[in-house]
């Protein structure tokens, strides 16, 4: 049977979407025989999704409009006061909703996306891959040598933990579902990496999509556009 692991980006990028994470969540939950979650992309989710969600919020923020300051000969004009309502009045929905968002990133199950994320990792048909020390080690030891896939930047081990618990634990084949360059740029040796370590054949594609093939679904409307096919489909 061929598995799927969609990296941690196309989970985060929901919360900045115009499109329904519910329907997309729906078009995911369709692979769920087929998934496997390295441990480290549930905690990059759960640590990074409210780094986003403080961007948006603070975006809302910005938002704020400042008092409207006029001129005597204007402030006894009739519809001075009426504009000044509704600035503080659209001001409060501002700080309303900024204060909503920041509940939302205290508690996870005031989150859509995050409790359907949470649901998903948790259903017991999803194979969840556990990190060892050992795993660890090699992803340290994967950076230090240069080899990809590559986090860019930061101390950390991320993509490398991710790619070393995915050849340690699998034998299948694998569509891995990334917007992460480190992978998509260094797909012939990681293709070769894969097929020496586990046996079996990968595939790196950023859609969706590609792996819903494997039940035989049409992606979602909300889908489609999610991954920016254009008009013939490509």
């Amino acid at each position: 049977m061929t598995v799927v692991c969609i990296d941690t980006n196309l989970f985060l990028e929901l919360y900045e979407s115009n499109e329904d994470p519910m329907e997309i969540f729906l078009d995911i939950g369709a692979l769920k025989e087929h998934l496997v979650f390295p441990d480290i992309i549930i905690d990059e989710f759960l640590r990074n999704r409210s780094k986003v969600l403080d961007r948006i919020a603070d975006g809302v923020r910005r938002r704020e409009t400042e008092e409207v300051r006029l001129p005597s000969i204007i402030r006894e004009n009739p519809n001075v006061a009426p504009l000044q309502r509704t600035g503080e009045e659209y001001n409060r929905a501002v700080r309303t909703l900024y204060d909503d968002i920041q509940g939302m990133i205290a508690e996870p199950s005031a989150d859509s996306v995050a409790r359907a994320f949470t649901e998903l990792s948790k259903d017991p048909v999803v194979r969840v891959l556990r990190r060892t020390e050992e795993l660890v080690t090699r992803a340290q030891r994967r950076k230090l040598l240069g080899n990809p896939p590559k986090t860019t930047g930061t101390d950390t081990v991320g993509d490398e933990l991710i790619w070393e618990t995915l050849l340690e634990d699998l034998k299948e084949d694998l569509i891995f579902v990334t917007r992460d360059r480190t992978y998509r740029n260094h797909t012939a040796y990681l293709m070769q990496e894969y097929q020496e370590r586990t046996g079996g054949n990968l595939t790196i594609t950023d859609r969706i999509s590609d792996a819903l093939r494997l039940t035989g679904r049409p992606p979602s409307l909300a889908l489609v556009r999610f991954e920016g096919w254009d008009e013939t489909g490509r």
